[in-house]
């Protein structure tokens, strides 16, 4: 019997709940086994060490912040909601390692040139939240995160609202400024991520809507002075051939091709009618294709009394006879071609 209710909407996948777990227990373990956190962060100075760089297929099993950790939790939980019936386990998986690698591997090569003290350690996820909210951002950037009534946190301003409080914690010691390195990281290559690379069956590569621009993660105030140095590295990448060109694309057609595919279902009623369609259109599909092949389509060739017996039935019962009158027609063949013969009808109700 189907779930109803509040159980259905806590509803999360397998893959999910196995990640949640993984991440409860190297959380745990980072907090009672000290040699847990230190042997599987990532420290900027062991950049250039070709053993401990590994790291960075392990940093993310620990972390002892715990805001960062609940974060986490909540973020892949609203990943789980967003991507079902959306994308598939791999494409999740790709994003996530795409994500993290190249967050971690930033964030290191940047500390590690403006600070180069042993200390520094890189670690947890903050690079996945940042990822989460720009999918959120994909989604549907007026749909609430948070609300309370009308009032509420929107998907647009996810990533800012979410950098602001990363400050304020760094600020009060309950998290490293390495992790708000790692959430701006995770941030820019997560939109690079879905702005370029990310593949689409009926667009091909990247999400090219104005709406998912970079500048549209800012406030409107902003937006001009994020919008002129994004443009700017863009068309130097462009120039340099190491980024692929946009193409502008109209903010209909895209919405309807993330209905159609991936992704774009911006709440669970979306996702159940897409596939309440896609079953209703293979259903027509496949009645239509049937009652072709069994119906047999009369020849415009053949008379009416062949193809269509029970109506002449009914014209023999109430037509018996008619005469045609030739005698008001002229003898001339030029009156033959402008006045039609005369057609007396003849009729009998029984």
């Amino acid at each position: 019997m189907p779930m109803k209710g509040p159980g259905r909407s806590l509803r999360v996948s397998i893959w999910t709940l196995s990640l949640m777990c993984l991440l409860t227990l190297g959380y745990t373990l980072s907090h009672f086994v000290p040699t847990w956190f230190t042997r599987l962060a990532l420290y900027p100075v062991d950049l250039f060490s070709a053993w401990r760089l590994s790291k960075i297929f392990t940093f993310w099993l620990a972390t002892d912040e715990h805001v960062t950790h609940w974060l986490t939790i909540l973020t892949i939980f609203m990943l789980d909601k967003l991507i079902r019936d959306s994308w598939s386990k791999l494409e999740a998986i790709t994003f996530l390692v795409f994500v993290n690698t190249l967050a971690v591997l930033s964030s290191a090569f940047t500390l590690f040139l403006l600070d180069r003290s042993p200390s520094l350690v890189l670690s947890g996820n903050a690079a996945v939240i940042a990822a989460i909210m720009v999918v959120s951002m994909q989604f549907d950037g007026e749909r609430f995160l948070l609300s309370y009534g009308n009032i509420g946190l929107k998907s647009r301003h996810g990533f800012i609202v979410g950098f602001l409080l990363y400050l304020l914690f760094a600020l009060f010691s309950f998290v490293r400024w390495t992790s708000c390195c790692l959430y701006f990281s995770g941030f820019l290559w997560s939109w690079f991520y879905l702005r370029f690379l990310q593949y689409h069956p009926q667009r091909r590569y990247g999400d090219h809507r104005p709406s998912f621009a970079l500048a549209k993660f800012f406030p409107g105030a902003c937006e001009h002075w994020v919008a002129f140095p994004s443009n700017l590295i863009y068309h130097v990448l462009l120039r340099s051939k190491l980024c692929p060109g946009v193409e502008r694309q109209s903010e209909i057609v895209s919405t309807a091709s993330f209905a159609a595919g991936i992704p774009g279902l911006t709440s669970d009623s979306d996702r159940h009618r897409r596939i309440a369609l896609k079953a209703l259109n293979e259903r027509l599909f496949t009645k239509s294709a049937t009652s072709e092949e069994i119906t047999e389509w009369p020849d415009l060739n053949e008379t009416d009394g062949t193809n269509t017996s029970n109506t002449t039935g009914e014209h023999r019962a109430e037509v018996q006879s008619v005469v045609v009158d030739l005698t008001a027609a002229p003898s001339t063949e030029a009156g033959l071609t402008d006045t039609p013969p005369v057609i007396e009808q003849t009729e009998t109700r029984g």
